[in-house]
C-alpha cells in the first residue's frame, strides 16, 4: 500500500536539514512506504554505538547465517570501494568485531546498518539489475532498467550501442501491457526471466512490473507540476537482486529538490500550424525599397517560386509597390487575413512588429526570421517581450502561431512558396518535384542544416521544407504532429537540437502516430552532451545520459535515428528513394567489377542483410556471363565480382536477373568506372563514352518495375561526378563506397523490418 504522505514528510525533514539526498536507510523507508519492500535491516547511530548490543540484536532479528554491514555516510560516495560494505558470518563475535573496526575506520560515519544477506550470484547476468529513474526536462520522469552491480556502467559501455539500458518515459507507460512490451525488448530482462538459451528464470515478470510501476507512480507524484512540494531528481536501486522469483533492493540512492510549478505551454492550434504549411496568402515585413536586404531577397524568392503576386503583400509605409508587389502601411490595412507573415527586421523592432500583427487581427501565422532574442547573452528581456506579444496575439486570435525566431524560412512546393533568405545564385533552392522521390517533409530546428543538406543533395525536393529556429511558439513536434496527418506524405526528415519542456515525449508520440500511418521518420538529434556523468550522480545518470535517453525513446517510438550527419544524409536518400517500395526481407544481391569491393560487401552481410542465391538464379546469370564470354573467368555467385572485363550490357543482364528473382528483395551494385568496357563519362569531346549506353537506365527501369530497391556505388574520384548525377536523375541513390552502402542499407533494413 502506497503512503505518499509519509514520504512527503521524510523529504520535507531532509530538506529542512538542507539536504538534497536521502541516506540508504531513508531510501529503504521510501521503498517500504511505496509498497515495494526492502530487505530486513537494523540501523545504529554512530554516536554512542554499543557494538556488543547491536551485534546481539542483529543476530536475533536477521535470518540466515550471514549478514551485511554497511556504512551510512553522506561523505563516502562509493561505500564498496571504500571498504564500507562487509559480508560477515552472522555471529555476535564477528559482527561486533566488524562494527568496531568500521567505526574506527570511518570516524565521520553517521550510522551503521546491518542488513539481511540475500543469497544470489553477483556474476550471473540477470541476477543483479539496475533500476533507476530520473527527472528529464524533455521527457518528464524516465525509468531505466539495465545490468546492475558495481560494474554496471562498464558493462553497459561494453555492449553494442542500443542493447542496454532500456528506457521508458513515465508519461508513455500506460498499463501492464506497456510494461510487458518494455520488458520484452529489454536485453538484461531476457537473462533474469530465463529467456536466453540455457538460462533460468530468477524473477517473475509480475514482480518486475510491480517495481517498474512503483517507480513510475512515485516519480509521477513527486515531480515538477505534480502533487507534491518536492520533486525526485534521481532514484536508483543498484543492485536490485533477483532470486527465487523475487526482487530485493540491496542499495539505494534518492536525490530530490523543491518542485517547480511551471505553467504548461500554450500550444499553437492545429489550424494555426496548418496555415503555415498550407499557405494561401503571405506578407513580408522589412523590405528595403533601395537595396537588396534580407527581406527583399525573401520577396524575390517568393515571386520567383510562382506564388501568386495578387496574394503577396509588403508591409511598408510610403511606396505603392516594390518589385510588382503591393505595399500597405500596416497589417491592419491588409485586404485579407494572411496565413504567413514573414518578419525580417532588426531584432529591436521585433516586439513592435509582432504587437502590431497581433493587434491587427489580420495575421494568422508569423515566420520570424529575425534572431538575437534569447539565444544571445543579454537578450533575455527582449525574448520575454516577444513571448508576451505572442500571448497577447493568441488572446485576440486563438489560431495565431509564430514559427521562429532565428528561422531560415519555409519552402512549400505544393503552393510554390519560398521564404528562404538565401539568394538563388548561392544555392539551388528545393523547388519543384522529383518524380523519383517519395513525398517528403523536412523539419529542422536549424536552417543552416537544411541548406547544407540540400546543397549536397540537390535532388532532394521536399514538399515541405520547414526551419523552426528557436521554437518560441511552434516547435518541431508541433509541425511533425500536423504533417503526420498528411495522407500522401511518405517520409519526414527531422533535425532536432533542444526540446522545450515535455516536447521529447510529444515528439515520441507524434513519431508513433506517423509510423502507425505508414510514414518513415529519419531523425538526427544534436546537443549530445551527457549531463551528470559524475561520480556523485550515481550510475543512472551516466548510463542513461540525455542523448542515450533520447535515442532509445525515439527508436522505440519508430524513428530511424542517425548517429552522424553523413548517416542522416544517406538514410534520407534511402527513405526518400524507397518509401514507396515495400521491402519484404533482407536477402540482397551484391555485385562489383572489383574484387576488393565484392569482398568488402560480403564482410558487411549480417543481421537482417543476407546474401543467399537459388540455383535457378545462378543459372540465369551464368547464361549472361557465357553470352558475353565472361564464364571462363567468373562464376555466378553472391556477392559477384564480375571483373573489369564486363561491359554495360553484361552488367545490365545480370542486374535484371537479380531484380527478377524472387529470393532477392533488392540489389547493391558498385562499379569502379575506370574500365574501358563501360560508359561512365559524358558523351562528346574527347571521350568515346555515352551515358545513354550505360546499364543504368535499364537497371533503374527494372528496379521500378520490380518495386525493389537498387543502390548504386561509384568508387572513384571527382571526374565521375557527372556519372553519379546521371544515376541520380534516374532515381538511383548513389554512394561513393560499397562498404558504406552496405552499412547504411543494413541499418535501413533493420528499421523497416524491425
Amino acid at each position: 500500500m502506497k503512503n505518499y504522505e509519509e514520504i512527503e514528510k521524510l523529504l520535507a525533514a531532509a530538506g529542512a536539514q538542507e539536504r538534497s539526498s536521502l541516506s540508504e536507510p531513508e531510501v529503504y523507508r521510501v521503498m517500504e512506504l511505496a509498497g515495494l519492500g526492502a530487505p530486513r535491516h537494523l540501523v545504529y547511530p554512530a554516536a554512542g554505538l554499543d557494538a556488543t548490543a547491536a551485534a546481539a540484536a542483529a543476530c536475533a532479528a536477521l535470518a540466515g547465517d550471514r549478514a551485511v554491514l554497511k556504512l551510512v555516510s553522506a561523505k563516502t560516495l562509493h561505500k564498496t570501494e571504500a571498504g564500507g560494505v562487509k559480508v560477515l558470518e552472522k555471529t555476535p563475535a564477528a559482527l561486533e568485531e566488524a562494527l568496531r573496526a568500521m567505526a574506527a575506520k570511518f570516524p565521520e560515519a553517521e550510522a551503521f546498518m546491518l542488513v539481511e544477506f540475500l543469497p544470489h550470484s553477483a556474476f550471473a547476468l540477470g541476477e543483479e539489475l539496475l533500476l533507476g529513474a530520473r527527472a528529464d526536462a524533455a521527457f518528464g520522469p524516465v525509468v531505466t532498467l539495465g545490468p546492475g552491480g558495481t560494474n554496471a556502467e562498464a558493462l553497459t559501455k561494453s555492449l553494442k550501442p542500443g542493447t542496454s539500458p532500456s528506457v521508458m518515459p513515465v508519461e508513455l507507460a500506460f498499463n501492464e501491457k506497456t510494461w510487458a512490451a518494455f520488458l520484452e525488448k529489454s536485453w538484461i530482462w531476457a537473462y533474469a526471466s530465463g529467456s536466453v538459451r540455457g538460462g533460468r528464470r530468477v524473477a517473475e515478470d509480475g514482480e518486475m512490473v510491480k517495481w517498474l510501476e512503483g517507480f513510475a507512480h512515485l516519480m509521477r507524484h513527486f515531480c515538477d507540476g505534480g502533487q507534491s512540494d518536492w520533486a525526485i531528481e534521481e532514484f536508483e536501486v543498484n543492485p536490485l537482486a533477483a532470486a527465487k522469483g523475487k526482487l530485493t533492493p540491496l542499495d539505494g540512492v534518492l536525490r530530490f529538490r523543491k518542485a517547480r510549478k511551471a505553467a504548461p505551454r500554450r500550444k499553437p492550434s492545429l489550424q494555426g500550424v496548418d496555415g503555415l504549411i498550407h499557405t494561401r496568402s503571405a506578407a513580408v515585413v522589412g523590405v528595403s525599397e533601395k537595396k537588396m536586404n534580407m527581406a527583399r531577397i525573401i520577396l524575390n524568392n517568393i515571386t520567383k517560386a510562382g506564388f501568386p503576386k495578387e496574394r503577396t503583400y509588403i508591409i511598408k509605409e510610403g511606396p505603392a509597390e516594390i518589385d510588382g508587389v503591393k505595399c500597405f502601411a500596416s497589417p491592419a490595412q491588409l485586404p485579407e487575413k494572411v496565413d504567413m507573415y514573414v518578419v525580417a527586421v532588426p531584432s529591436p523592432e521585433v516586439p513592435r512588429v509582432l504587437a502590431e500583427a497581433g493587434e491587427s487581427g489580420k495575421v494568422n501565422g508569423v515566420v520570424l526570421i529575425s534572431g538575437g532574442m534569447g539565444e544571445k547573452a543579454g537578450s533575455e528581456g527582449m525574448a520575454g517581450t516577444v513571448v508576451d506579444a505572442i500571448a497577447s496575439a493568441k488572446d485576440k486570435n486563438p489560431d495565431f502561431a509564430l514559427s521562429g525566431g532565428n528561422s531560415m524560412g519555409i519552402v512549400l512546393n505544393d503552393v510554390k512558396l519560398n521564404t528562404f533568405f538565401i539568394p538563388e545564385y548561392k544555392m539551388e533552392h528545393p523547388l519543384g518535384v522529383n518524380p523519383n522521390m517519395a513525398k517528403t517533409a523536412f523539419v529542422s530546428q536549424s536552417g543552416a542544416f537544411v541548406i547544407s543538406t540540400i546543397s549536397k543533395m540537390p535532388w532532394l525536393k521536399p514538399a515541405y521544407c520547414i526551419t523552426v529556429g528557436n521554437q518560441q511558439d511552434v516547435t518541431v513536434p508541433d509541425y511533425v504532429e500536423r504533417l503526420a496527418d498528411e495522407d500522401d506524405l511518405k517520409v519526414i526528415l527531422v533535425y532536432m537540437e533542444g526540446f522545450k519542456p515535455g516536447d521529447g515525449t510529444a515528439l515520441a508520440r507524434v513519431i508513433e502516430k506517423a509510423r502507425a500511418r505508414g510514414k518513415l521518420v529519419v531523425l538526427y538529434k544534436a546537443g549530445r552532451t551527457v549531463v551528470g556523468q559524475k561520480a556523485v550522480m550515481g550510475h543512472t545518470a551516466s548510463i542513461a545520459g540525455d542523448y542515450l535517453v533520447t535515442r532509445l525513446i525515439m527508436e522505440s517510438a519508430g524513428a530511424l535515428v542517425a548517429e552522424t550527419f553523413d548517416d542522416f544524409n544517406d538514410l534520407a536518400v534511402l527513405a526518400c528513394s524507397f518509401a514507396d517500395r515495400p521491402v519484404k526481407h533482407g536477402n540482397t544481391f551484391f555485385m562489383s567489377n572489383a574484387g576488393f569491393e565484392a569482398a568488402g560487401m560480403a564482410d558487411g552481410v549480417a543481421g537482417r542483410l543476407t546474401a543467399e542465391m537459388r540455383p535457378e538464379t545462378a543459372a540465369a546469370m551464368d547464361k549472361t556471363l557465357k553470352e558475353f564470354r565472361l564464364d571462363s573467368i567468373v562464376d555466378a555467385k553472391n556477392p559477384l565480382d564480375i571483373t573489369p572485363m564486363a561491359s554495360d550490357d553484361a552488367i545490365g543482364g545480370v542486374v535484371r536477373s537479380a531484380l527478377g528473382a524472387e529470393e532477392f528483395s533488392g540489389a547493391i551494385v558498385s562499379m569502379i568506372p575506370l574500365t574501358a568496357m563501360m560508359n561512365t563519362l559524358p558523351k562528346g569531346g574527347q571521350y568515346p563514352d555515352d551515358f545513354e549506353k550505360s546499364f543504368l537506365k535499364g537497371a533503374a527501369a527494372a528496379a521500378r518495375e520490380a518495386g525493389k530497391p537498387l543502390l548504386f556505388c561509384v568508387g572513384s574520384g571527382t571526374r565521375y561526378e557527372p556519372y553519379c548525377a546521371y544515376a541520380q536523375t534516374l532515381g538511383l541513390p548513389v554512394f561513393r563506397s560499397a562498404d558504406r552502402a552496405v552499412k547504411m542499407y543494413s541499418k535501413y533494413l533493420e528499421y523497416i523490418l524491425g
